[in-house]
């Protein structure tokens, strides 16, 4: 159980604030932002920092944890500024209590899922990367988001959610191994979260599908599989929208392509290209519970 043990202000030196980074950083601590703790330097500097602002360590056995404030800290110790903070001592007793926390409690800087999944050690768990279990979580939040965009549920849920996704994530990541910039591509939600669900309801068709689709090897021209190749190597982003061509296309569009294709190589069929009539309406992945309609 989480208790609190002590919340008080105290005087913070450049040096005191210095140690507390070298002897009481919490392991699993993303890395530093410079241009975040730039921007406390100048607001220390400019005497606009809020004097009594929150830091919080946790005891946990025979240590204590800094789990919010290292901007802070590095702040002050680059400014050469005493500052008031107030710092907040909780004890935890075991290490999961310890990153819960961490990854719940911020006051400047919002914990992105990464963030969370390395504090819980989460993708160690389910035996994945870092980059792989966040881009699970990614997908999981599109598929609750009816693949049309990412759902807003809290980070908890998610983190959650993405156990019970272990098997059809690292049959997938399998799966694709060896396909390089190719692979990559395949890992974007939209694409993923498609994947995601066929590996659960069929996983067999799901690996012959999915292993042809990276590789393209000796597939005729008309197979789905080479289609969705082509369609996905012609579809970049980065960080921002799809661009297929010199066309913008939806996160939703992407998606319901992939199902086009997934579509016809579970019905035996061929096709010759995607075609996908609306981008908002309700995704059908043959041989699972999404039944929306078919493409015409």
């Amino acid at each position: 159980m989480i208790q609190i043990h002590s919340n008080k202000q105290v005087k913070v030196t450049p040096e005191v604030a210095g140690d507390w980074l070298q002897h009481n950083i919490f392991s699993r601590q993303r890395s530093m932002r410079p241009r975040h703790r730039d921007a406390l330097v100048q607001e220390i500097n400019a005497g606009r920092f809020i004097q009594g602002t929150q830091i919080h360590f946790v005891r946990f056995r025979n240590e204590q944890l800094l789990v919010n404030g290292q901007h802070t800290l590095s702040a002050i110790e680059k400014a050469g500024v005493p500052t008031t903070l107030t710092v907040l001592i909780s004890v935890a007793e075991t290490m999961d209590e310890v990153a819960e926390l961490y990854s719940r409690h911020d006051n400047h800087l919002s914990r992105s899922v990464m963030d969370s999944i390395k504090a819980r050690d989460l993708h160690n768990q389910i035996g994945m990367s870092l980059k792989q279990a966040t881009n699970v979580a990614a997908a999981l939040r599109f598929i609750q988001g009816g693949f049309r965009r990412a759902d807003s549920r809290c980070q908890e849920d998610v983190l959650t959610e993405v156990k019970t996704w272990e098997e059809e994530g690292n049959a997938f990541f399998e799966t694709i191994l060896g396909g390089g910039k190719d692979a990559v591509l395949l890992t974007k939600a939209p694409i993923l979260s498609v994947a995601l669900v066929t590996f659960r309801h069929q996983e067999k068709k799901a690996r012959e599908f999915w292993r042809q689709v990276v590789l393209n090897d000796g597939l005729r021209s008309n197979d789905p599989r080479k289609i969705l190749h082509e369609f996905v190597d012609l579809t970049r982003t980065n960080r921002g929208p799809f661009i297929r061509g010199n066309k913008t296309v939806t996160p939703a569009y992407v998606a319901r392509a992939v199902a086009v294709a997934w579509n016809a190589f579970f019905a035996g069929n061929s096709i010759t290209r995607i075609n996908v009539v609306d981008p908002e309406r309700e995704i059908l992945i043959k041989g699972t519970p999404h039944k929306g309609q078919q493409e015409q």
